[in-house]
């Protein structure tokens, strides 16, 4: 058993679940002084806190059975997830509770950190905001009218698409592209704005 509580015997055990409610009883004894505080890409940090608590990785919509689990540095936004893989749902109508966004985030366990990776608390929403569900009907709205994407923000401030990609072994981005047009030449993904996420915890 290493310094944060974890029993290595469990990174073999690659089918795994947890619970919400598991999961905040295992980050009770979480040991978070001994979770190495990555300097520059936070999703390290997040897969060091799954790690920690025995979560493996996996490519499911959610990191536990019954819903999300986001670790995120308080004061700034919170990415939830790539717009690529939302695209045939945004095109097709798809309602907000039915979409893959929509899903992730009615059942999620928020673990915010300060800027110098100290842990400082959890927060566990089980509720769809409406005032959400606004915001990304409003970028639904946009991504299929745009000619090219930019930044956006919905009407209430609380979700927005940006950029967030890195370049490929050979120094390229990654398109986004729909039947063929290009919209971006660099992923986007959405995110909760740092402004809702000071009062997430």
């Amino acid at each position: 058993m290493n310094g944060w509580g974890y029993n290595k015997n469990n990174s073999n055990r690659s089918k795994m679940t947890l619970t919400l409610t598991e999961t905040e009883q295992r980050l009770q004894t979480t040991n978070f002084e001994a979770l190495p505080k990555p300097r520059k890409n936070k999703g390290v940090r997040g897969q060091l806190l799954e790690l920690a608590l025995g979560i493996p990785n996996s490519s499911k919509l959610t990191d536990l059975v019954d819903g999300e689990l986001k670790s995120y540095t308080k004061g700034e936004s919170v990415a939830v997830t790539q717009l690529r893989h939302t695209l045939p749902e945004i095109f097709n109508n798809t309602p907000f509770n039915k979409s893959k966004l929509g899903i992730k985030i009615s059942r999620t366990l928020y673990v915010a950190f300060d800027r110098n990776n100290n842990f400082l608390g959890t927060a566990t929403h089980t509720e769809t905001n409406k005032l959400i569900e606004s915001d990304y009907n409003d970028i639904c709205e946009f991504v299929r009218s745009a000619k090219t994407l930019h930044t956006f923000t919905g009407r209430n401030g609380i979700l927005q698409i940006r950029t967030k990609d890195s370049k490929d072994r050979n120094g390229n981005y990654h398109p986004i592209i729909w039947e063929g047009k290009q919209l971006s030449n660099k992923g986007f993904a959405f995110y909760l704005t740092g402004r809702y996420a000071k009062g997430i915890i």
